[in-house]
């Protein structure tokens, strides 16, 4: 598969994902009863004493965050992917906003929490972190996407243990910051080029990666089922938002998982020959 069409098939997942999820949670009654179920948890003593994760994504600091993203491109002399990497994370802004405006939330099941559809936290978080990867080297991007993770995972968990989302708005997140890489990396300039020899560094690091992405998903989703029917059995509020929170997690991790694969389809043979000329990344 190219590379071109395999992004583009993300971004068509992404495209497809968020008018769905928003048919299923949103519009309907046992949608909203389910969502609604794991906020009846919610508890202001629960687990984060500060929302210090969550002030720090403001609009002066996406847009610092684009213009460092920028300078670093321009350093290594791949502007143009710096601007890619500056659209996706303001275009992935603008499409939170905008549909947080358009999609309403009809109270059709004796809702007391306003709209929140989706988490513009959780897409700035997941759209900061794609960017910052497409202009990361190649050798340095699994240091940086395990700090990016726990970064996103830890908003997207505040934003349910708060109350501020259900876990629709977080998938809806998830799948806004996913289009808009996969839109940008299918039809905008080529991040990775060339052989690049040793510039990938070690493939241990890579594959390890690889492996805590993938084992982190099934065990948030293995707990989170577990978690789900103890609070439907039971009527258990503070299960569900356990539940909640796994699930919000698991839809962060999977998007991440899903981006780290794509991007590390491109592989080169290392270059053998010291006669080889040096190739830019």
């Amino acid at each position: 598969m190219s590379r071109r069409l395999r992004w583009a098939l993300l971004a068509a997942l992404g495209f497809v994902i968020v008018p769905s999820v928003y048919a299923v949670a949103v519009l309907t009654p046992l949608g909203q009863r389910v969502e609604d179920a794991a906020l009846g948890g919610v508890r202001e003593s629960d687990l984060f004493g500060s929302d210090t994760a969550l002030n720090v994504i403001s609009v002066p600091v996406i847009l610092l965050l684009v213009v460092v993203i920028a300078a670093v491109a321009f350093a290594r002399k791949r502007l143009a992917v710096g601007l890619g990497a500056g659209f996706v994370v303001l275009a992935s802004a603008g499409t939170s906003t905008l549909l947080k405006r358009i999609a309403e939330r009809p109270e059709i099941a004796q809702s007391e929490t306003p709209n929140s559809f989706p988490s513009g936290h959780a897409t700035i978080a997941l759209a900061a972190l794609f960017a910052v990867l497409m202009v990361t080297p190649r050798r340095f991007r699994p240091l940086v996407l395990l700090a990016g993770t726990v970064y996103a995972v830890f908003v997207a968990n505040q934003t349910v243990v708060y109350g501020w989302h259900r876990v629709s708005d977080i998938i809806g997140a998830c799948a806004i910051a996913l289009f808009w890489l996969g839109f940008v990396r299918a039809v905008g300039p080529q991040v990775d080029r060339g052989a690049r020899g040793d510039r990938d560094g070690r493939r241990g690091p890579r594959r390890l990666v690889t492996v805590v992405l993938l084992v982190a998903v099934a065990a948030a989703l293995l707990v989170g089922v577990v978690a789900l029917l103890i609070g439907t059995l039971g009527d258990d509020h503070g299960a569900m938002l356990l539940a909640g929170r796994l699930a919000s997690s698991a839809s962060v991790l999977a998007v991440i998982t899903a981006v780290w694969l794509a991007d590390g389809m491109h592989h080169v043979p290392p270059t053998t020959s010291p006669d080889a000329p040096p190739v830019r990344v």
